[in-house]
């Protein structure tokens, strides 16, 4: 693939890890705001989404 594609979805994974990670923290602050339910999707969403952004940076980097 190319990459600059490449680059642009690491870092679109990266940003959604983040936003993954501000409404997982805003959950467990805000207790009750969210549902358990949320509190766990945001959680897997800001772990795999940061994870597999730098995974995918590193790999550009590494090349």
């Amino acid at each position: 693939m190319n990459s600059k594609f490449n680059i642009s979805l690491a870092i679109l994974q990266i940003i959604a890890g983040i936003l993954g990670s501000v409404v997982f923290f805003k959950s467990i602050l805000n207790h009750g705001e969210l549902t358990i339910t949320m509190t766990i999707l945001s959680f897997f969403w800001m772990v795999f989404g940061l994870l597999l952004g730098f995974k995918g940076l590193y790999k550009i980097k590494k090349r």
